[in-house]
């Protein structure tokens, strides 16, 4: 190798390590240059939720139990449609002796309905109220069934009281209402039926639903496409969890997804001591 040739590959060799030695330089310093991470945010509970609906039920000694019901949905733009809330009849399951279907009609009353702030300081245990809601009614006959299915229409009200459609973002309603007609007796058992709850403004997205229910004994949930039993199906994967009352707590967990299995209809538990009441037998149908 010439000596040329030599001092060449060297100066060569020099550069490269340069050229190293310039970008380690620079890369430091556009790190310490850069502006630093901003700190995570604590967001509202409502901020990161999907549709989800939280459902308290108190049963009564009149045969009656006190709903209040709670959602939090999401209005896309430009389509503020109605929150829905409907009331119809519940399948049981079947009668193991006739193979008759067993139903139930709940008959609500007194339905009042709140809208409440979404603001970080508005919290499940301490809510903010924004102002009443409007509420229309459309009730329509089930076909082969006597009783009519309840259609709930909640919308907010404009200066002038009158019904406004649902603006963009995140919402918050609390419907608070009676249902009579749950305390209810089919194949030899007493027991309290309250229906699957069926609200929300007709997005699509995906939904939690959770169900407290004062009652210091177990929660049921009979399928309607069997016969009848209570302690059919609240081990279904469509339940996410089901926590029962055990005489040490005061009320049972129920939690589920959308994806609930159409063969359920209702949630049934025992009815509290001392009712005054006599239960409503279960309608059967062919």
């Amino acid at each position: 190798m010439t000596r040329s040739k030599l001092l060449l590959l060297v100066g060569t060799a020099l550069a490269a390590v340069a050229v190293v030695v310039i970008g380690v330089i620079v890369t430091v310093l556009v790190l310490r240059s850069a502006p630093p991470e901003p700190a995570t945010k604590s967001l509202s509970e409502h901020a990161l939720t999907p549709q989800e609906t939280i459902t308290e039920v108190a049963p009564h000694r009149d045969g009656t139990v006190q709903i209040r019901q709670r959602l939090i949905f999401e209005t896309p733009p430009e389509d503020g449609k109605p929150v829905g809330l409907w009331i119809s009849t519940a399948g049981l399951g079947k009668n193991p002796q006739t193979g008759n279907r067993l139903a139930m009609m709940p008959q609500p009353s007194s339905l009042s309905a709140v809208e409440l702030s979404t603001a970080g300081d508005s919290t499940r245990t301490s809510p903010k109220t924004l102002g009443e809601l409007d509420i229309a009614v459309d009730e329509e006959r089930e076909q082969g069934f006597d009783h009519p299915e309840v259609h709930f229409m909640i919308n907010p009200k404009d200066s002038a009281g009158k019904a406004a459609k649902w603006s963009e973002g995140r919402h918050v309603i609390e419907l608070e209402y009676v249902l009579d007609e749950v305390f209810i007796t089919a194949a030899g058992e007493e027991f309290f039926a309250v229906p699957v709850p069926v609200i929300g403004n007709g997005q699509h997205s995906q939904s939690t639903h959770t169900l407290d229910i004062d009652t210091d004994g177990p929660v049921f949930c009979p399928a309607d496409n069997v016969d009848f039993d209570l302690g059919d199906g609240c081990d279904a994967a469509a339940f996410a969890r089901v926590d029962d009352g055990d005489g040490s707590e005061t009320s049972a967990h129920v939690v589920w997804r959308e994806t609930l299995t159409d063969s359920h209809d209702v949630i049934v538990f025992n009815p509290p001591a001392g009712m005054t009441a006599a239960p409503t037998p279960a309608y059967e149908r062919q």
